[in-house]
């Protein structure tokens, strides 16, 4: 359903930075990383050569990747026949039941009922007929306008198990209905051209669901969907991709409200874990990039720039206890000039180089 995945955002990188070398600039012995604070929040040993991996809009990535690839079922131009083979060869009385299957019937008994709502009359002298065998060797059961089309309220059956039911103009779907897959997937809703067209719902077969507004065929505008493991999102599309603002809930309690650019986290958006790390800034990619604050629960901060989920450029690191660094970054480590402060407020000037104190300035 218009969906492009990696893995939920692991946080990695960012553990590298427990103590930045805390007291080493008043040291020439730097003081080892304290394990006692990382193992209380349950992360992981970090590895130095991990990124930061993020949704990229959504979660279950195979499942929903398969929607998007199929969504493309849900034009009946794939299905429906064309303008050229839409004349009946023979009316039949043959018992349409063989054209179901399992998975369509468990998928028409979900649904229950097609219900037709009431459409405004659009003049056009209609006629109903009984089952018409067509040149596609589908069935067509219902009205007919007096240039041969299909008009007006019918189901449409193909030999895959496939069954259209709706209103038609001009021998295409057109107006509200139901199409039932062969592989038990339901779009319900507004159709224009033979095509999703409006308010619609798209209901996969293993539960996974989107509803909102349609263009061709593509979710276009603002919509939802949820998946079975308790992920959702609500926000906007464009073209079938999550484009604008939007909402992500993953099934662990994570959540990112912010922009998304064709099913990337991209733009100002607040990425909250958990286990209550919270990052607010910019993005690019999925990849934390440009001005944003870095805020962990046990009252580390860091507030500063970014460059592919890595602290670099300028930024200020503080820590619960009254530390601070204020300087310069690269690669996720202090490289060049900086100021550190002491708990106590002293400040001392200094060089780092990818995270070590190379040098201080008097």
């Amino acid at each position: 359903m218009g969906t492009v995945c990696t893995c939920l955002k692991e946080y990695t990188a960012e553990e590298n930075q427990l103590d930045i070398e805390k007291e080493e600039i008043f040291s020439k012995n730097s003081l080892k990383t304290s394990g006692h604070l990382k193992n209380s929040l349950n992360v992981p040993k970090p590895n130095p050569n991990d990124t930061i991996k993020i949704q990229s809009a959504i979660r279950g990535c195979i499942d929903r990747i398969k929607l998007k690839r199929n969504l493309s079922k849900v034009s009946c131009s794939n299905i429906l026949i064309t303008s050229n083979t839409n004349k009946p060869t023979s009316e039949t009385q043959e018992d349409i039941n063989q054209y179901s299957n399992p998975a369509t019937l468990a998928a028409e008994k979900r649904s229950g009922v097609f219900k037709y709502p009431i459409q405004e009359d659009d003049g056009v002298k209609v006629s109903l007929r009984k089952a018409v065998t067509l040149e596609n060797s589908s069935i067509y059961i219902g009205e007919w306008n007096n240039s041969n089309e299909r008009h007006g309220r019918g189901t449409q059956l193909w030999n895959d198990g496939s069954k259209y039911e709706g209103y038609w103009k001009n021998g295409k779907a057109c107006g509200k209905g139901r199409l039932i897959h062969g592989d038990g997937d339901v779009y319900e809703g507004e159709w224009k051209d033979d095509k999703a067209y409006g308010y619609g719902v798209y209901m996969h077969t293993d539960g996974a669901k989107y509803e909102g507004l349609w263009v061709d065929d593509k979710q276009h505008g603002t919509g939802s969907e949820t998946w079975p493991d308790g992920s959702c999102y609500n926000g906007g599309y464009i073209n079938g991709f999550k484009h604008g603002k939007g909402y992500f809930k993953w099934s662990d309690g994570s959540t990112y409200n912010g922009e998304f650019s064709e099913n990337d986290i991209n733009g100002y958006g607040v990425y909250d874990w958990n286990d209550g790390r919270t990052y607010k800034g910019g993005w690019k990619g999925n990849k934390m990039d440009g001005k944003g604050v870095f805020i962990w629960p046990d009252g580390r901060k860091y507030d500063g720039e970014y460059v592919d989920d890595k602290k670099q450029g300028f930024g200020v690191f503080e820590w619960p206890d009254g530390k601070k660094y204020e300087g310069f970054w690269l690669d996720g480590k202090q490289h060049g000039n900086g100021v550190f402060y002491s708990a106590n407020g002293e400040k001392k000037e200094g060089a780092w180089k990818e995270g070590r104190r190379v040098k201080i300035i008097e």
